[in-house]
């Protein structure tokens, strides 16, 4: 009796050893570049120089809309949304965050992501709001928010509401149908699993003439899309879709 709860003590204070140890390395990393590790940083997590380097879309030969590119248009042939707004190609390293964020439980980059797209919000998204707009974010369904204990899309936009003043209701857009996992599933899989996977919340009574709908990552677009389509049938005008990240069709 009395080994076993020496044997427990030590298992809890090795536990409590590493935990710590894990905890002093996170607030260490918050005062250097996630990339490389230098010291002199201009915002969490990154340096000047790295922040310089990542890969973002050049918006001078599209105006406001990526979709006036022709391989994105093309990609996004049958689509109910107006406008689409993104920070970067999914490349490394905002593949490597959006990753870690959703699956390892790297909070703090919710907060670095924010960061980047505060000039996208600023410079693209302001000159287009109409007086009556709202920002919401892509739901996912409660047994999935119980399995994982939150939603990245949800928490970048948390994060980008506390630095910048926006219409976001967190609430607007409710998950009815709970799928599996996407992840290597075709276009018309998906547009399977996602038909009527989504229904506005009773509580709204009254829907804004524009929306702002914020997605992570976007890949086929059925997400964003089945979402629009919801929105237009109850009478949404304008949808303009924001992300952080597109997979770029093959023939981009």
């Amino acid at each position: 009796m009395e080994f076993t709860k020496l044997s427990n003590t030590y298992l809890f204070s090795r536990f409590n050893q590493a935990v710590i140890s894990k905890l002093k390395a996170w607030q260490l990393s918050l005062g250097q570049c996630d990339l490389c590790s230098g010291n002199d940083i201009s915002q969490p997590l990154l340096c000047p120089h790295c922040l310089a380097d990542l890969p973002r879309f050049n918006y001078q030969q599209c105006g406001e809309n990526l979709l006036n590119w022709p391989a994105i248009d093309q990609a996004f042939k049958k689509r109910n949304f107006d406008k689409l707004l993104c920070l970067s190609p999914y490349l490394w390293p905002i593949d490597q965050w959006l990753k870690q964020l959703k699956y390892q439980n790297r909070f703090e980059l919710a907060v670095l992501l924010a960061d980047l797209l505060i000039p996208l919000w600023q410079q693209k998204i302001i000159p287009l709001l109409q007086e009556n707009y709202a920002l919401i974010s892509i739901p996912i369904h409660p047994k999935k928010w119980q399995q994982r204990g939150y939603n990245q899309a949800h928490m970048i936009v948390k994060s980008l509401v506390k630095k910048v003043k926006i219409n976001y209701q967190s609430k607007f857009l409710i998950r009815t149908h709970f799928c599996s996992g996407q992840v290597g599933q075709s276009g018309i899989e998906r547009r399977k699993n996602l038909k009527g996977a989504f229904a506005i919340s009773s509580h709204v009574t009254k829907l804004p003439e524009q929306i702002i709908l914020f997605d992570d990552v976007l890949t086929t677009g059925t997400t964003v899309n089945e979402v629009s389509k919801l929105l237009k049938r109850h009478g949404v005008k304008t949808v303009i879709v924001l992300t952080l990240a597109l997979s770029l069709p093959n023939k981009y």
